[in-house]
């Protein structure tokens, strides 16, 4: 569905609604245009002298030429359903780093039918922005700042994969701050819960195709949850490191050095043929990292990269753990990351004092 057709779209036209729970819709933000907001739309809201961000989810799909209303409805619901029950235990575990709903309902938009008209939301605590926005206003990511958001998305991802969740979509856009200089992760709609089955489970991606890592863009998808959501995960956050440290897209750029034939789109062999090609782009990938990446932490930041990113999913996580069931465990990064921080912080006021 095109922009020109918004007026035929509840989700987006909740601007000066009034919820049942005294949130009141104050204006339109911009729609998100990829993964788990391609069918969602974002507005603020205010509560008294409470502010905060709403996720309405867009169900028009389900009432396209040729779709089953009933089912597609039903899935959608399903998803929704999801993504809110995840956070709310994300609440109930009380996770630090993940972006909580502090409310969610359902609201009938006025000029639309009972079914076509009922639009499922979810209520989120305001913040300043995201690692994408902060990028595109300064055109470069402070070093400092880098590695406390890294160091939080990191503790998020542990924290939710305690629980046998995956989020398969961390991205800038998807990492907020706040104003006490912490970062969460947001954006659970592309999520996956072992035991509890979704639809975009079947896909052979879930999240941004454009930061995704390279094996399912190939097509091979390990069976085993961990292996597959967790390594994704993994992978992501990685390339998250890579794009705040260096400006650089990992998927993109190793991409960008193979040739055609060796191409997803155009590859008609074993995801395992092509690695060897792959893992040469990837190498030359993080030359050009390490020439980018602040000299301060180069040493730290691009075995970090390396060992997340690896494009070989039986070689992804950290060292100690290969080939064991800590594999995918974040927990040694989270402790890495914390003591560079905090050593990084003390060096540069140690400097800043001598001056």
């Amino acid at each position: 569905m095109t922009d020109r057709d918004l007026s035929r779209v509840p989700a987006a036209q909740l601007a000066n609604l009034t919820l049942h729970d005294g949130w009141v819709v104050t204006a339109a933000l911009p729609k998100k245009s990829s993964s788990g907001g391609t069918f969602s739309f974002f507005y603020e809201v205010q509560n008294g002298t409470r502010s905060g961000f709403l996720k309405a989810i867009d169900f028009t799909e389900a009432f396209e030429p040729g779709v089953e209303p009933i089912r597609a409805m039903n899935r959608l619901t399903a998803a929704f359903e999801l993504e809110r029950d995840i956070l709310l235990l994300c609440a109930e575990k009380r996770l630090s780093k993940v972006v909580i709903a502090i409310a969610h309902g359902d609201v009938q938009v006025p000029g639309f039918d009972t079914m076509s008209g009922r639009v499922f939301y979810l209520i989120f605590e305001k913040a300043d922005g995201d690692v994408r926005g902060q990028a595109d206003v300064t055109n470069r990511l402070d070093t400092l700042w880098s590695l406390r958001a890294l160091r939080d998305v990191c503790l998020g991802l542990e924290q939710i994969h305690r629980h046998q969740i995956a989020h398969q979509d961390t991205k800038p856009s998807n990492v907020l701050h706040y104003p006490d200089a912490t970062f969460r992760i947001t954006d659970f709609g592309r999520s996956a819960k072992r035991g509890r089955a979704v639809y975009h489970d079947e896909f052979d991606i879930a999240g941004d195709h454009t930061y995704a890592p390279p094996e399912l863009l190939y097509g091979s998808k390990h069976e085993e949850f961990t292996v597959r959501r967790f390594g994704c995960d993994l992978y992501m956050l990685g390339n998250l490191a890579s794009f705040m440290f260096a400006g650089v897209n990992v998927t993109a750029n190793i991409f960008s050095r193979l040739k055609e034939e060796f191409h997803p789109n155009n590859w008609h062999g074993t995801y395992e043929q092509v690695l060897p090609y792959i893992q040469q782009a990837f190498a030359e990938t993080l030359e050009d990292l390490s020439a980018a990446i602040d000299p301060d932490v180069r040493d730290q930041i691009i075995p970090i990269i390396r060992e997340l990113c690896n494009p070989d999913l039986s070689k992804r996580g950290h060292p100690r753990g290969l080939g064991t069931t800590q594999q995918y465990v974040l927990i040694r990064y989270t402790s890495q990351l914390t003591n560079q921080s905090k050593r990084y912080e003390l060096e540069r006021r140690v400097k800043r004092q001598a001056r």
